[in-house]
């Protein structure tokens, strides 16, 4: 992860007069191994497939998702996330990077995983105005990922 010191001028400034809130989230504790669950997967790479419309990169940022299913083709996953603070050069290479889906195939043919959700979730990262994401589209996702019976999620923030 970059330092502030490395980012420009630009975004250091936002990022001191951002306005972070401080929450008193705790991680839900599993009520059986991870053997046996399954799990779903989240990232903030403004991953999308062809056929998806590309995220909206307006100055406040994209609050909505596209959901990728988990059989698809890795190498056709495009890239939304156009921060000048985000290095492409990783996920570019290896998008398991961001969203490891090859990964936790391969950890549940291993039986470390019990199951991989049929579909993961993709964001885009730097909201600046979070208020939508907040109310509306990350608990459409949430509630998705309980409908399909997720019982772990894996968050990737780009």
């Amino acid at each position: 992860m970059a330092e502030l010191s490395e980012a420009s001028l630009l975004v250091r400034s936002f990022m001191r007069a951002y306005r972070y809130t401080v929450s008193n989230w705790q991680p839900a504790r599993l009520t059986k191994p991870l053997s046996a669950c399954k799990v779903g997967l989240v990232t903030t790479a403004a991953f999308h497939l062809p056929t998806q419309p590309t995220f909206d990169l307006k100055l406040a940022g994209d609050p909505s998702f596209r959901v990728i299913p988990t059989d698809c083709d890795l190498t056709t996953l495009k890239v939304g996330h156009t921060s000048p603070s985000f290095d492409h050069t990783g996920i570019a290479q290896d998008p398991n990077l961001a969203l490891p889906i090859t990964r936790f195939q391969e950890l549940v043919a291993e039986g470390v995983v019990g199951a991989l959700n049929a579909r993961a979730w993709s964001f885009c990262g730097s909201i600046a105005k979070p208020g939508e994401l907040i109310t509306r589209t990350a608990p459409e996702a949430a509630a998705q990922a309980r409908a399909d019976g997720v019982e772990v999620a894996l968050l990737t923030p780009v």
